[in-house]
């Protein structure tokens, strides 16, 4: 175990945000709000910066150029990787609050985080408009409206210690980095949860709580980060995939209380209810290969794993299984 070496993963530039806001009348608010902050912010950042007024990104001569494309329609680096790939992650991550159905009275607050991958992260001036304008639209059954507070960052990545950039008090943005934080030393065992489903597919359907194996979920996750770093990093060369998939090899999976969650969100474009479920629950991971996959592990903390990241699925965080069980 000692003579393995731990994976350098590729450098991708974080930028963890957190959105403060308040409602200013009752906002029903559905079990999982991710595809609902998605699509209203969505919609409001295309009003915002969109001069063409087309009624689809395709074809637009400043789609390379434009902060809505950027983050919903992700144009691909170049040919070859459009060549290869079917749909292209987005360079964002949502983090919504914890599922719940609720209500929030006018005055209470309710927040949203949300990670920006790479080149993204100097687009927050955009996304922090459109929240404002997000608020006037309303979230939520009934569309009830929020006012935006207060935007915050995370200092260091993972450090949970969040700076202020921006308040509505004085509506000025202030600047700040997120530092990538050294991940420690590996655990001998690894515990994981799931705190949103986990959608993972093999030959065509979706694995459940009895077919989730540590190949599926680890090969899942280098898969996502050399894509990503192909995308929006900057030394995507460095990340060896190969020797990530013979560190898989080397691991074992134990589900300790996965079950099946089943989500239905309703997509306006398409104009339809859509099932989105997946996997949730703890997952424990022993063996050699942890140590060289660790960092990718901690580094996936925040990118989350598996489809529809974008909506806030696949979100896990780790802990020492030995400090867990003990």
């Amino acid at each position: 175990m000692s003579s393995i070496v731990a994976i350098r993963p590729p450098t991708l530039p974080l930028t963890r945000l957190r959105f403060l806001c308040e409602a200013r009348e009752p906002m029903h608010l559905p079990a999982y709000t991710g595809s609902a902050w998605r699509g209203v912010i969505g919609r409001s950042l295309r009003r915002s910066v969109c001069v063409t007024r087309q009624p689809t990104c395709a074809g637009c001569l400043l789609r390379t150029q434009c902060a809505y494309s950027t983050f919903f329609e992700s144009p691909p680096a170049s040919p070859d990787t459009a060549a290869r790939y079917n749909a292209l992650p987005h360079p964002f991550v949502l983090e919504p609050e914890a599922p719940g159905r609720r209500t929030v009275a006018p005055g209470e607050s309710l927040a949203l985080g949300m990670t920006l991958i790479g080149p993204a992260g100097a687009l927050t001036p955009y996304l922090i408009h459109a929240m404002q304008q997000a608020g006037n639209r309303g979230l939520g059954r009934e569309d009830g409206r929020f006012r935006l507070r207060a935007v915050m960052q995370e200092t260091a990545l993972g450090g949970d210690h969040w700076q202020p950039i921006y308040s509505a008090d004085d509506a000025t943005l202030r600047q700040a980095d997120t530092r990538p934080t050294p991940p420690g030393p590996a655990p001998a065992a690894l515990r994981l949860r799931l705190h949103t489903p986990l959608r993972l597919k093999r030959q065509g359907r979706f694995l459940g709580a009895r077919d989730l194996d540590a190949r599926a979920l680890l090969g899942t996750l280098a898969t996502r980060v050399a894509v990503l770093a192909e995308l929006y990093g900057s030394d995507a060369g460095v990340f060896d995939r190969a020797a990530a998939h013979a560190a898989i090899d080397q691991v074992t999976l134990a589900a300790t209380d996965l079950q099946w969650v089943e989500w239905t969100r309703y997509s306006s474009r398409q104009r339809t209810h859509m099932q989105l479920g997946g996997v949730i629950g703890t997952l424990d991971l022993a063996g050699p290969g942890l140590t060289a996959l660790w960092p990718l592990l901690v580094l996936g903390q925040w990118l989350h794993v598996g489809k529809a990241t974008s909506f806030g699925l696949g979100r896990y965080r780790l802990a020492d299984a030995g400090a867990a069980r003990a």
